[in-house]
Formats: C-alpha cells, sequence, structure tokens
C-alpha cells in the first residue's frame, strides 16, 4: 500500500513540479489512536479533480500513461489502474481503509487507516468456493467479503436446490 501511495505521489510531484529544479517533500504523518493507526502521506504534486477522485479506486482507471507493449525489458510501475483499488482492498481485508483527499492545483493527502489492536484486524476471508467445499459442510448462505452481489446469487441457488430437491451434497459442492 505505501509503494504504491510514494509512487504516485513521487510521480505527480515530478510531473506538476517538471519546470523546476526544486521538488517539495512528500510528508509522512503516523498518528496512533484508540481505535486505529493513521498514516497520512502528503504530496504537493497539484491534486486531482474532484471529478476525477470518483474513478481513482475503478480497476482499469489511471492517470499514468499506458505502458508501452513493444518493449519487453521493461517492467512498468504505472499505467495498468489497479494499484489504488488493491492497494485499498488490502486495508479493508484488514478491517481499515484508504482515503484520498485532494485540492486541485495544490496536492493530493492520502490516509490509511489500519486497526491499532492486532485482535481487531482479523482477516476476512472469503466463505465458501469449490476447493474448499468438499472440508466444510454447513448451509449458512451468506455473502463473503469480496462480493456483496454473491448473497443474492446463494439464495438464488439455494431455493434452486430446494425446489428440485436435490441433496444437500450437492447443494454445498455448487457454491
Amino acid at each position: 500500500m505505501l509503494f504504491e501511495l510514494f509512487k504516485n505521489a513521487m510521480r505527480a510531484v515530478m510531473e506538476y513540479h517538471c519546470s523546476t529544479d526544486k521538488y517539495p517533500p512528500i510528508t509522512i504523518t503516523i498518528a496512533k489512536g484508540k481505535e486505529d493507526i493513521s498514516l497520512k502521506m502528503s504530496d504537493r504534486g497539484g491534486g486531482i479533480g474532484r471529478s476525477t477522485i470518483d474513478h481513482l479506486f475503478k480497476y482499469m482507471y489511471s492517470t499514468a500513461p499506458q505502458p508501452s507493449k513493444s518493449d519487453a525489458h521493461t517492467v512498468p510501475l504505472a499505467g495498468y489502474g489497479y494499484g489504488l483499488p488493491i492497494s485499498r482492498l488490502y486495508a479493508r481485508y484488514f478491517h481499515g481503509d484508504l482515503v484520498l483527499v485532494s485540492c486541485e492545483g495544490h496536492g493530493t493527502d492520502a490516509v490509511i487507516y489500519l486497526k491499532a489492536l492486532s485482535n481487531e484486524a482479523n482477516e476476512l476471508l472469503p466463505i465458501f468456493n469449490k476447493t474448499t467445499s468438499k472440508f466444510y459442510r454447513t448451509i449458512v448462505q451468506t455473502g463473503d467479503w469480496s462480493n456483496q452481489a454473491a448473497s443474492v446469487n446463494q439464495r438464488a441457488i439455494t431455493s434452486c436446490y430446494k425446489k428440485h430437491q436435490l441433496p444437500q451434497e450437492s447443494m454445498t459442492g455448487a457454491m
């Protein structure tokens, strides 16, 4: 998460201040509260417009130029649109969050919130998939953390199996 935020902040600062020889620093503030540990990264890289902020956490959206596909020997660090969405997913995986606040024409603050107590930051693991269903037998029908629509799909599967009177093993193996 921090690598992604540093990379974005450094790119923004270098692009925004390209006509000068002096670059403003990127500052990090770490604060421990009763509930969270907060890491705030602040840059003066020109900021992001409000209309663009909404798109930054969408996969495949990037403000960086598209990486060249012709040069097979270089590894691009930006341009695919996965960095921020995956970073936020990691933060949420541990019951935290990643928030961006920007002032267009000035800079951006990115804040990572993580639980201060390790016993409150338990991993949020997916509940079922086809591989694990052979090890666990249950009839609990809930969505998991990665797909809010899963609970709707699982209820539809359950009603389908009940309607056709299929054995319980078939229902568990289908999820």
